[in-house]
């Protein structure tokens, strides 16, 4: 089912309602990349100034460019037409994550993070890890061209089977950078070697036109000051909302910083063999079908007081298939709508607890 009309049928009923860091060496056929070069109007784009992470501008009122995976104002057509860029990241210190529009975060052995870069391009992010089944799944809507260290030759033909573009560092090693603390890639380098357009939105945002709610939820809104995510087998996660900054930050648990949106969504996990030879294995994520989540966001155009605290709700999330986006669905089985700006996905296994400081009003 093309991504669109999921998003307008779920607006629809609102309106209605409301009115693996082990890297094998083999590697699948990739597609030729032309030389990284960009014309001279689209570089300039690239480098003019962007809302940051640790900024909250409001999009309510703006007319102009808007980043499809934050709801931001662009710095320009030429940055919001353009492809995005996914990169497999792990490690204890991951660089450029807070550049990413959206990330992913399996837990997996050991803790991947899935990086979308669009509307902010770092100049290094890494350490690059291998790929996994998950990528493919929750990759394939956005269309992205996708950096990765290796992978099994399994793992690899199922991510060759989705949507994405694969630049691979075995096949791709040009777009690749080594260093003491491991691979690392720039998705400004990259996205200029991609043919491709811009991501489809993949949440809807609270004042972001037609069909848009102000609340983040139609019920069960609370307002935490803090959430820990306690998660089987890992270090606890803890999140604390700035009211001067309307922004979530990441404090214990990850990697220091700051987003508009975080969402914990339990999912079920697959044993995979990393090596059967010698009885590898790890968890994947199975991201397709239906579950529980909890989405914690700032608090601008919602009508609430940043001094309250964050906002947050309970409900369940649905990806009927590969090229649908995930929605996720309040109590009353209407969409969430997000803050604009950058969004943090905690995929959780089952038996995954969130505690917040703030009760139910």
């Amino acid at each position: 089912m093309p991504l669109w009309p999921v998003h307008r049928a779920v607006h629809c009923r609102a309106l209605i309602a409301a009115a693996a860091g082990v890297a094998a060496t083999a590697c699948g056929a990739a597609q030729p990349f032309p030389a990284p070069a960009a014309p001279a109007a689209t570089a300039a784009a690239d480098r003019a100034a962007v809302p940051t992470a640790d900024a909250a501008p409001s999009a309510a009122s703006y007319t102009g460019p808007v980043a499809p995976l934050t709801g931001l104002p662009a710095a320009g057509t030429a940055a919001a037409a353009r492809p995005a860029v996914a990169l497999t990241v792990a490690g204890a210190d991951p660089r450029g994550l807070s550049h990413a529009d959206v990330v992913f975060e399996e837990i997996s052995h050991p803790v991947r993070y899935i990086a979308v870069f669009q509307s902010q391009l770092p100049p290094a992010v890494g350490p690059i890890t291998s790929t996994l089944p998950t990528d493919g799944m929750t990759l394939s809507v956005l269309h992205p061209l996708i950096g990765y260290s290796g992978g099994t030759p399994s793992f690899i033909e199922v991510l060759d089977a989705t949507k994405v573009i694969d630049a691979g560092y075995p096949a791709h090693a040009s777009l690749y950078r080594s260093g003491p603390a491991g691979v690392t890639a720039a998705p400004g380098r990259m996205v200029r070697a991609a043919r491709d357009t811009a991501p489809p939105e993949l949440f809807p945002y609270r004042g972001a036109g037609l069909g848009s709610g102000n609340e983040l939820a139609s019920r069960g809104v609370w307002h935490p000051a803090t959430v820990a995510v306690h998660i089987p087998g890992e270090p606890t996660q803890v999140w604390s909302f700035e009211p001067r900054r309307d922004r979530w930050l990441l404090t214990r648990g990850g990697p220091r910083l700051r987003v508009a949106n975080v969402i914990v969504q339990r999912v079920r996990f697959k044993t995979v063999y990393l090596s059967r030879r010698y009885h590898l294995t790890t968890g994947s994520a199975r991201v397709i079908g239906k579950g529980s989540a909890v989405v914690f966001s700032g608090v601008q155009g919602a009508g609430a007081q940043p001094s309250q605290g964050g906002l947050a709700a309970s409900g369940t999330w649905r990806k009927p298939g590969l090229r649908d986006v995930t929605n996720y669905l309040d109590g009353n089985g209407l969409p969430m709508y997000l803050e604009p700006g950058p969004t943090w996905v905690v995929l959780a296994p089952q038996g995954t607890r969130v505690q917040t400081s703030g009760a139910p009003r």
